[in-house]
């Protein structure tokens, strides 16, 4: 079997920190390396599925992702480069020098953007927005249409204002002046699922999603500076089944291939019409799979555009 065709299988942290690997880090890298090779690997597979080696478009895929995916002290960033160049050098990939040059470029801006002032604001605005949005879910709770739901349907009510506003807010850092249809396509369809912990893709939350967003929308139009919330509405209205319908394991495993395969061709996910011919010609090339996926429901080819994903950092809301 040659170098391309063998299936990747990453080493667990197991595998790579034996004692004598493990002598060779610092304190500070030790310390935080088995996390390091769990959060790396977890990402490579959601932004690089498609992977049967590791790949230099992977590995600088992953490194974009790494911060958006999981919440650690400036300390796990500064020893993010020298324990993934160990870790790979390990397994010795027949690119490993290309790998180890695209890990160098990474670690000034890994480190850099983890500066412990910078996160602590970026905490603190985070703990804002959070707050405002609360404040929007407790307001809410008052209308009747909210109060007769069931007390879980009340839970994922929360949940879903919570998720969609914090994805647009800090996500896109777009205030509620700028959420049009378009903002709002390009934070359902991916990235409102990824900001969701497994044992919270539940059907009867996503039933619940159309309501949730319209009235998220109808009362901001009152309370706050939405201009377009007709737009919005009737958004929800055209897409019902799809939001409805849109978590399926199947699907989700399908837009990562897709999402990966753009990488890899250097597509702009936020260029719609590239976007929309690679996926068109991605299905071409996997006719069978696209009649799989689409033939239900016409309504979720629009979620070809999960693709393009805001930056947007997983912390755990109040």
């Amino acid at each position: 079997m040659t170098q391309t065709e063998k299936t990747l299988t990453p080493w667990t942290p197991a595998q790579f920190l034996t004692p004598a690997r493990q002598g060779k880090l610092s304190k500070n890298q030790q310390k935080y390396a088995a996390a390091i090779v769990t959060d790396f690997v977890d990402t490579y597979q959601q932004v690089a599925s498609d992977d049967r080696e590791w790949t230099v478009t992977g590995l600088k895929a992953t490194l974009t992702a790494l911060p958006m995916m999981v919440d650690q002290p400036h300390n796990y960033y500064v020893a993010v480069v020298p324990v993934l160049s160990a870790y790979l050098a390990a397994q010795q990939p027949a690119n490993l020098v290309a790998l180890d040059a695209e890990l160098t470029a990474a670690r000034p801006q890994l480190v850099a953007k983890h500066d412990n002032q910078q996160v602590n604001q970026e905490q603190r605005d985070y703990e804002d927005v959070v707050a405002t949005v609360e404040g929007w879910v407790q307001e809410m709770g008052q209308q009747p249409q909210v109060q007769n739901l069931t007390a879980a349907d009340q839970h994922n009510f929360g949940l879903i204002v919570h998720v969609t506003a914090e994805l647009l807010l800090t996500g896109r850092h777009l205030q509620p002046a700028q959420w049009d249809a378009k903002a709002l396509a390009s934070v359902m369809f991916g990235p409102f699922t990824h900001l969701l912990d497994e044992d919270q893709r539940q059907t009867s939350l996503y039933q619940l999603l159309p309501f949730a967003l319209t009235t998220l929308f109808t009362y901001l139009q009152h309370t706050q500076d939405l201009p377009y919330a007709h737009e919005l509405v009737d958004w929800v209205r055209t897409h019902h089944t799809a939001l409805v319908t849109m978590y399926d394991p199947k699907m989700e495993t399908f837009f990562q291939q897709l999402t990966s395969a753009m990488q890899r061709a250097g597509v702009d996910t936020q260029d719609h019409a590239a976007v929309d011919q690679f996926t068109q010609q991605y299905l071409h090339d996997n006719p069978t799979l696209g009649q799989q996926l689409f033939a239900t429901d016409q309504q979720l080819a629009t979620a070809k555009h999960r693709g393009s994903r805001p930056a947007f950092r997983r912390k755990r809301r109040r």
